[in-house]
């Protein structure tokens, strides 16, 4: 129960961090999705029950932003977190390279979702949109993934559960 409390207080910060201070992170029109990258982690280490529920909640908070597409977000988290968290007893968890490609691969098929499903784009232009921002927000996401994946090592280092 404290880990699921924690596991939402953790969102809370990356959604105000993402909504206010991530813009400030945007390189060439790509912004990293720290909202992703939470949930992807705690699909790993979680499951996959908890990380769709989060996955779904915080993604319909940030749907408010675009009530056009209201719900996306929280289909393509939701969806995200569960194949993640599903897939993790097939996968070597602990290693930092397997949690940063998971990262890519989890921001690549986020945005595949979003970009089919978006009232906004026809579906011409989603392989443009994949190509253009897709591929580039999966692997500055996935950097950052490198750094979150360090960090989470030496915390179970010094804390062990």
């Amino acid at each position: 129960m404290i880990a699921v409390l924690r596991h939402i207080l953790y969102l809370a910060l990356i959604f105000l961090l993402q909504t206010t201070w991530a813009r400030h992170l945007q390189i060439a029109g790509l912004q990293p999705d720290l909202i992703l990258l939470t949930v992807v982690f705690i699909a790993l280490f979680a499951g996959q029950i908890e990380a769709c529920l989060l996955g779904f909640a915080v993604g319909l908070c940030q749907d408010a932003y675009s009530p056009q597409d209201l719900g996306l977000n929280a289909l393509a988290k939701s969806l995200v977190g569960f194949a993640v968290g599903f897939s993790r007893g097939g996968i070597l968890v602990d290693s930092v390279q397997v949690q940063v490609a998971v990262v890519v691969a989890a921001v690549f098929v986020h945005d595949s979702i979003y970009y089919l499903g978006s009232s906004s784009a026809s579906m011409g232009q989603v392989p443009y949109l994949m190509l253009r921002f897709g591929i580039g927000r999966a692997l500055y996401t996935g950097l950052l993934g490198i750094f979150v994946a360090w960090l989470l090592r030496i915390r179970r280092e010094l804390i062990p559960t």
